[in-house]
């Protein structure tokens, strides 16, 4: 198992699959992370029940997962000379580089404006000295978007874009940098190669504590894990999946996963600002991926899982097949432990500094493109509007009363609040007080 668990084809062409196929206590599903294991077994049960429920019939599940990692190669990820590759890339030599390596895309990978956003209040702080790598594979219709939002910032002479770069060149760049970060907010990030790679190369890491990221990482040794925040706003994705194609579902929920933007600014900081605490984390980063993601390593796990797979064979049981049934997805049911934490009623939200400016049209939304206009930007307003007055009246505000009254006062659900707060924090607009 890779990648793409929260789409269709995972669903009908594995899980159904399973269900409806004989096996037996020496079959085996691979998990790369804890949490692909955990998010596996919400869907087999959740499907089970319901094949179950549909046509009384009993569909015991006799097949093991097993968590096993992904490897990596450690001779071509490594720590390499900096000023050569610098050099040989064509990077600034007297510049830190902060090194974003994956998919330039908000539906499948992570949405670099909360980071562009970061970026921003650091390069106010340590100013020129700064430089922001983004490589990789990009949505041309996002980087436009980016372009626009990077002008707006006033970042153009800082950010670096290096597109369709070759693969052979990829563990070169992991070797240029100072710094490696990811901020993945989508349901398919099982494991995550990328802060693997980087940490083989040297390199702290600073990632979403989301999904496969949350296991790979350890936080304050090998870099920092940025806290995330998602609650339920899946109710309208899960009934129109059959007439979608689930890349745009993937789109809105990464859009209301939301990345605590003070951490992400205090990790970047410290990073940047102690030379010693980059080199520490970076060594500590080679060390810990020498221990548990080498080929060498993984391989011996194989070869343990098929051991014991192959005593087991010698004792089961037949099991009959069964039929298919209709399936919808429920992202949220299924995916909920790849957040830190979840938003509740009781929380309390203020506005924040650039939501200011945004209620006065002092700065843009910067809200991305949306073909089934579940995020309105009317509707992200109204809410900022409403977090400023009650923060401008000193009344403590709670999330449970800030849908009560905009569902109230403008006929929403409270879905489509909670997703439009979502991503406002997201986007650095209003905040949950700590």
């Amino acid at each position: 198992m890779e990648y793409g668990f929260s789409y269709i084809d995972f669903l009908y062409d594995a899980i159904i699959h399973l269900l409806l196929t004989e096996t037996y206590p020496c079959d085996a599903l691979v998990c790369t992370t804890e949490v692909a294991k955990k998010a596996t077994i919400n869907i087999l049960e959740r499907l089970k029940e319901k094949l179950q429920y549909s046509f009384n019939c009993s569909l015991p599940q006799l097949f093991q997962l097993v968590v096993i990692p992904h490897g990596i190669d450690t001779d071509l990820f490594k720590p390499r000379n900096k000023e050569d590759m610098r050099t040989l890339l064509e990077l600034p030599k007297n510049k830190l580089l902060i090194l974003f390596m994956g998919r330039i895309d908000p539906a499948s990978k992570s949405d670099i404006i909360p980071l562009l956003l970061a970026f921003r209040k650091i390069v106010d702080k340590h100013g020129d000295k700064l430089r922001l790598l983004l490589t990789g594979p990009v949505n041309e219709i996002y980087k436009n978007m980016l372009d626009t939002t990077i002008n707006e910032l006033g970042l153009k002479p800082l950010i670096l874009f290096r597109t369709n770069i070759p693969r052979v060149s990829i563990p070169l760049y992991y070797s240029a940098v100072d710094i490696f970060i990811s901020l993945s907010d989508t349901l398919q990030e099982n494991f995550g190669l990328t802060p693997i790679e980087a940490m083989a190369s040297g390199l702290p890491v600073i990632v979403s504590d989301w999904a496969g990221y949350r296991e790979t990482v350890i936080h304050g040794e090998t870099g920092f894990k940025v806290p995330t925040l998602w609650g339920k706003c899946d109710e309208i994705l899960c009934q129109f999946a059959p007439f979608y194609d689930w890349t745009s579902d993937h789109f809105y929920i990464a859009q209301s996963v939301a990345i605590d933007l003070p951490s992400l600014i205090q990790f970047l900081d410290l990073l940047i600002t102690y030379d010693d605490l980059r080199i520490q984390m970076g060594e500590q980063a080679r060390r810990h991926v020498l221990q548990h993601y080498t080929w060498r390593y993984i391989i011996r796990k194989f070869f343990e899982l098929w051991e014991e797979l192959n005593l087991a064979a010698n004792h089961f049981s037949r099991m009959s097949s069964f039929c298919d049934a209709s399936i919808y997805p429920n992202y949220f049911n299924d995916f909920q432990h790849f957040a830190t934490k979840i938003i509740n009623g009781e929380m309390i939200v203020r506005i924040t500094k650039r939501g200011h400016l945004v209620c006065r049209n002092k700065e843009k939304l910067f809200l991305l493109e949306d073909p089934r206009n579940l995020l309105r930007s009317d509707i992200i307003i109204k809410l900022l509007r409403f977090v400023h007055y009650c923060n401008k009246l000193r009344l403590p505000l709670k999330i449970q009363q800030i849908e009560h009254i905009l569902c109230h006062k403008w006929n929403l659900s409270p879905e489509i609040v909670r997703r439009c707060l979502l991503w406002a924090i997201k986007y650095g607009l209003v905040e949950i007080i700590k």
